[in-house]
């Protein structure tokens, strides 16, 4: 369920942050607090801001802005859609200072005149029209949350070792703070580098005392089974089983089964709606390109481990080849070679950045395509082409799907976002204006001076002092002086009752 993937990539950041020293701040750790699923029905409903079908990055981002989470250090949207140039995430960046984004950021109100909740980011898992492997949304959603903890993009040969001439270095890879495209499978991918730390560090030293708390309990109610927990449904708007006491319940009900109820379907796929073990001949996960399909044990909510297949058996059609029973090698590697990019500095045909590419290991002299001379024992000739949405271009674009290499602009769609938010353009317009008329500010300046000292000179000669030395305040002229009209005695009135209105609403 999208519950879970959700749950995955909040593990996957867990074990990124939690293993970062930033600084002497130790264990950083994340959990789930509340989940909503928007499904399919969601589509026509009003209240739902995502449910129409073309909305760009920034908008997104911004819808998921414009809702109040106060009650959350971070809040974050997951969404299968296709946005434009690559961008696989969004979000907002930290800063030391008083500046608005990312970390413990509360709801306020922006020059646009809407309220706005700046502690918030997007990811997606699609990309040029595939669906992105997983280790690498995982760190799409570290380097999201690493500018929410202040970290601008990794820059300078220090932090971007993949842009090294130097191969040991090279072969390395980025870290995650990297502005471009990521494959996941390098050994600084899941890293911080050092530019990142810095930055990180100066944020949490100002803010995590403002909305961090300790961990440790589970949270009744994110709809994810925890130690402690029998099941968890979420709370009584979202819990539709009648196997789980919703979140709502008394402290010595929520979140444990109903009496005479065997499992949830919370727990795994395994549990039917009437609360029973599915048979050990019901499917709980299909065949996969690198394992076989999972069948219920008959004694568990959970799904078995599928079988893998063979190793170097061919996958993601024939890119890479499963390695135990994960999709996670490269085509060259079932002989033996390496995957390299084919990247346009080195003179290649700039078709050939999407193609697979193969060297012998440790020589990228001999860089080629699979459809070159160079390869032809293995490959007979036959290009094979990367899938859309994966690096190209020494990791600077992602393949679109004309076989295309698209760089990413690391930086525009937040760039853009800001603009419209905060509208930088009236700040420099006034600072233009105050640098092309600074006589005039000046005169302005002198004028409201004059103004002042005039009216404490003036107001100072009728106010009462009680020092002897100076001489006596002059009254103001033409003072009136109100006189209360007699009193007559009149029968009180009664007083018309007010007719009550009340507001009505629509229950949905």
């Amino acid at each position: 369920s999208y519950g879970i993937i959700s749950y995955i990539h909040v593990k996957a950041i867990d074990t990124i942050y939690q293993s970062t020293d930033f600084s002497g701040i130790r264990n950083i750790s994340f959990m789930v607090k509340r989940i909503r699923i928007n499904t399919t029905v969601d589509e026509k409903d009003s209240s739902n801001p995502f449910r129409f079908p073309n909305i760009g990055v920034e908008k997104f981002l911004e819808l998921n802005s414009e809702q109040n989470h106060d009650d959350y250090c971070l809040a974050y949207v997951f969404t299968d859609r296709d946005f434009d140039d690559g961008v696989l995430g969004l979000a907002w960046v930290g800063a030391p200072s008083g500046s608005s984004g990312g970390i413990c950021e509360k709801s306020k109100l922006y020059s646009d005149g809407k309220k706005k909740s700046l502690n918030t980011g997007i990811i997606t898992v699609q990309n040029y029209g595939s669906h992105v492997p997983p280790k690498v949304s995982h760190i799409t959603f570290a380097h999201e949350v690493g500018h929410n903890f202040g970290s601008p993009h990794d820059s300078g040969m220090e932090c971007t070792p993949g842009e090294s001439k130097n191969l040991g270095q090279k072969e390395n890879g980025n870290y995650i703070m990297y502005a471009r495209a990521t494959s996941g499978d390098k050994l600084n991918n899941n890293k911080f580098s050092i530019c990142s730390i810095r930055n990180i560090s100066q944020v949490l030293e100002k803010k995590r005392n403002n909305c961090f708390v300790e961990s440790g309990q589970p949270i009744c109610g994110n709809g994810l089974v925890e130690q402690g927990e029998q099941c968890d449904c979420g709370y009584s708007d979202q819990c539709k089983d009648e196997c789980c006491y919703d979140a709502n319940q008394s402290e010595d009900k929520k979140c444990k089964l109903k009496p005479g109820k065997y499992c949830s379907p919370s727990q795994g796929p395994c549990c039917t709606a009437q609360c029973n073990f599915k048979l050990k001949t019901d499917k709980c996960r299909n065949d996969s390109d690198c394992a076989r399909e999972g069948m219920c044990n008959g004694v568990s909510a959970l799904c078995p481990a599928s079988e893998p297949k063979l190793n170097f058996t061919a996958c993601n059609r024939h890119t890479q080849v499963c390695i135990n029973g994960q999709c996670a090698g490269s085509i060259c590697e079932k002989y033996g070679l390496e995957e390299c990019t084919c990247a346009s500095s080195d003179g290649k045909d700039d078709r050939e950045l999407c193609h697979v590419c193969c060297m012998r290991k440790m020589d990228p002299a001999t860089c080629a395509s699979t459809g070159s001379n160079q390869w032809e024992k293995h490959f007979g000739r036959k290009t094979i082409t990367l899938q859309p949405g994966s690096p190209c271009n020494d990791f600077k674009g992602y393949c679109d799907v004309f076989m295309r290499c698209r760089l990413v602009d690391a930086d525009g769609p937040l760039a853009r976002l800001k603009k419209a938010i905060f509208n930088p353009e009236l700040y420099e317009n006034i600072a233009e204006w105050i640098v092309a008329y600074w006589w005039a500010v000046l005169l302005m300046g002198i004028a409201l001076i004059m103004l002042m000292a005039g009216f404490i000179k003036i107001c100072s000669v009728h106010t009462p002092s009680s020092n002897p030395k100076l001489p006596p305040h002059k009254p103001l002229p033409g003072t009136l002086k109100r006189r209360r009209p007699p009193q007559t005695t009149q029968p009180p009135q009664r007083q018309r009752p007010r007719e009550s209105y009340q507001m009505g609403h629509m229950r949905r």
